[in-house]
């Protein structure tokens, strides 16, 4: 691939809310510590503590509070003081500010609210507005787009972020993903058997399912960088279509998405040090996952693991979450086994390390699949690595 028609995209800064803390340093020691965000009953909340910095009137919209730290976060360690008329800004969430309009939507069914209070607090419910909301708190009114693709939003909008800095549309762009947990999303994961009261297992024989949780995380992305954390080198996406909500069998969407990312990237499978993988928890995800991994390394054994044991699934955010993971391990040289492995399922053949490894990380391929059979997968590539 031509660099010189294609600009390289660097990573410049990171930024989460997590159930594991307010800011990456929490983030980054909790991992250290092999602290779980997981409470009990097998959710990942973020304490109000997280955000007690921000405003009261950001704070009572929690979805608003997440992106807005987490971008601040970014900004500040990219030496972004503000976004500038051609920036891009690009949000991926499908929950957005539920938590505005969810109780009084209950509350009117039982007679407890009126009519006319669900109609006010209704306006809150399309997923524009937050972005709308993030926006005006930031100063932006340059370009923007929202993805709403279920588990692999922002994933996919990691993609975007660099297809639109490859093709000059921009010369910069944040990405924020974003998720608050509610009782629509809990309610319906209980409702298809997909959840487990403990912290899941990815990968695990016994594995009994996922852990849903919240939070915001947010990536600074442009075209030239003085001190660069990492590049996006790839990035693929693939729809196989094949149920609303379970993953291809055999990993069809999945391998697809990820043969594409190495394309892009110029990469061979072989040059891969670690698969970070969607490793959910659930039965048939991380079976499909692992079938398509496999078929894609063939004979190379790349290191394959999962951190949702850590942080949980955050859904439409968990890509921009684990690649903000994935951009401080990077940094520190260091591969994450996967928490809560101890039996590996021998329908998945994948390798994996049973520990923390300490070394030189070169490329990282970042999977994720979601309902609908949507699936992306991005390639990390650290910033001495020579251009492709």
């Amino acid at each position: 691939m031509s660099t010189g028609a294609q600009p390289p995209v660097w990573i410049s800064g990171v930024g989460s809310v997590s159930c594991l803390g307010g800011n990456m340093r929490e983030f980054w020691n909790s991992v250290q510590a092999n602290d779980s965000g997981i409470r009990e009953g097998g959710l990942g909340p973020v304490s109000d503590s997280a955000i007690a910095s921000q405003p009261e009137e950001i704070r009572q919209n929690r979805a608003l509070a997440f992106c807005k730290q987490a971008a601040e976060e970014a900004m500040a360690q990219a030496g972004w003081t503000s976004l500038q008329p051609g920036d891009g800004l690009i949000m991926a969430t499908t929950t957005g500010q539920f938590l505005l309009w969810d109780s009084v939507l209950m509350g009117m069914s039982r007679g407890e609210r009126s009519v006319s209070e669900f109609r006010e607090a209704f306006l809150n419910q399309p997923l524009g507005d937050l972005m709308q909301k993030l926006a005006a708190v930031l100063g932006h009114d340059g370009p923007s787009s929202l993805l709403t693709s279920a588990c692999t939003a922002s994933t996919q909008a990691l993609g975007v972020a660099a297809m639109w800095i490859r093709q000059k549309r921009v010369r910069r762009c944040l990405v924020v993903g974003v998720e608050v947990l509610c009782d629509l999303t809990t309610e319906g994961f209980r409702s298809l058997q997909l959840l487990s009261s403990n912290r899941a297992t990815p990968f695990d024989r016994e594995r009994t399912g996922i852990n849903l949780s919240e939070g915001g995380a947010a990536l600074c992305l442009q075209a030239e960088c003085k001190k660069p954390l990492a590049r996006l080198s790839g990035f693929g996406f693939s729809t196989d279509g094949y149920h609303m909500t379970g993953p291809h069998p055999e990993g069809d969407g999945s391998f697809r998405a990820m043969k594409a990312a190495l394309e892009v990237a110029g990469l061979r499978v072989g040059a891969i040090t670690w698969v970070h993988a969607h490793g959910t928890g659930s039965l048939q995800n991380d079976l499909s996952e692992g079938l398509a991994i496999k078929r894609l390394s063939m004979d190379s054994s790349p290191w394959v693991s999962s951190t949702k044991w850590l942080h949980g699934h955050a859904l439409g955010a968990s890509g921009a979450l684990e690649a903000a993971l994935v951009v401080e391990c990077m940094r520190n040289g260091m591969v994450l086994g996967t928490r809560g492995l101890k039996n590996a399922d021998e329908k998945i053949p994948v390798h994996h390390p049973m520990c923390d490894l300490q070394l030189k990380v070169r490329h990282v391929l970042k999977s994720t699949l979601g309902f609908g059979g949507t699936n992306a997968a991005l390639v990390f590539s650290h910033p001495a690595e020579p251009l492709t």
